[in-house]
């Protein structure tokens, strides 16, 4: 399993409602149910520690693999939604990540190990 990230922007004149619209009636309808989705979380992002957010939306999503992910977004499930995502959003400010958890390991019997002094 794998975490992937993604990060971005709204393109000029598209409001948050316009993009809230879009994610709850389009978005969220489809690419949970997709192949190789575990879980798919959209969040609006309204501050940062220090200066302006560098996006206003952050996709947390969990796949079997970075590659089916791929394959899935490209594939004919997601059509629609691809099409109508490049409609709204920045794509010059979107960024994806993705990664694997670091699992800490756990004692024998269970506890955790004590932390250093």
């Amino acid at each position: 399993m794998q975490k992937i990230f993604v990060s971005y922007k709204l393109k000029p004149g598209v409001t948050i409602e316009q993009y809230e619209s879009w994610s709850k009636d389009i978005d969220q309808r489809i690419t949970p149910g997709q192949p190789g989705f575990i879980r798919y979380e959209i969040y609006k992002i309204e501050g940062a520690d220090k200066g302006e957010p560098f996006c206003q939306i952050v996709e947390d999503i969990e796949v079997e693999s970075f590659e089916k992910f791929t394959e899935t977004v490209n594939g004919p499930g997601m059509k629609y939604v691809m099409e109508t995502f490049r409609n709204i959003i920045d794509i010059s400010t979107m960024q994806t990540v993705y990664g694997t958890k670091i699992v800490p390991a756990l004692h024998p019997d269970g506890a955790r190990p004590p932390l250093p002094a």
